[in-house]
């Protein structure tokens, strides 16, 4: 594969980088759906009976599962599906949308690949398992988008992505 410098994959210089805040927002509203998809996930389960009677997230990194019919092998491959789910609803929605979460569509940010024209599956896992690796040590990959002059958290500089305001069509 020839490789590419970034000038090559920015055509033009209209693209604006995404607000803090936007980003923000767009976080906070995917984690409001991946709960929904939790408390989906915890229904299904009741549903076919396997009994779960209480799931109490106690910490980003500690889920607490009460089960009647489960044992605690099988209580222990819950919670690491359940870990995974995050992972999975960031890494799909960003591949089949190109880039845009639900929260990132709803304000008008989206990720670019900074090498490639289309961001692909693998930059969306490298993005989603590098969330979790801007979660460790207090969350100072997050944090990395205040001083970076491109705003990029560590998840973006381990994808090799920037988040940008989506473009809107110019009206003819």
């Amino acid at each position: 594969m020839k490789y590419k410098e970034r000038q090559e994959c920015i055509l033009d210089n209209e693209q604006e980088l995404a607000s803090i805040p936007g980003r923000i927002l767009a976080m906070l509203i995917d984690l409001a759906i991946i709960v929904v998809i939790f408390s989906i996930i915890d229904k299904a389960f009741d549903w076919i009976g396997l009994g779960i009677t209480n799931i109490k997230m106690t910490n980003i990194f500690h889920i607490d599962i009460e089960a009647k019919n489960m044992n605690e092998g099988n209580i222990q491959i819950f919670k690491t599906c359940l870990g995974f789910v995050p992972i999975i609803y960031f890494a799909l929605t960003t591949y089949i949308t190109n880039g845009q979460s639900i929260g990132k569509k709803i304000l008008g940010i989206k990720i670019i690949s900074i090498y490639h024209h289309r961001i692909g599956i693998w930059h969306c896992i490298e993005r989603s398992l590098g969330y979790v690796a801007s979660t460790l040590e207090l969350m100072i990959g997050f944090y990395q988008v205040f001083w970076n002059p491109n705003r990029m958290t560590l998840h973006d500089k381990i994808a090799d992505t920037i988040v940008i305001k989506s473009r809107k069509k110019k009206k003819t």
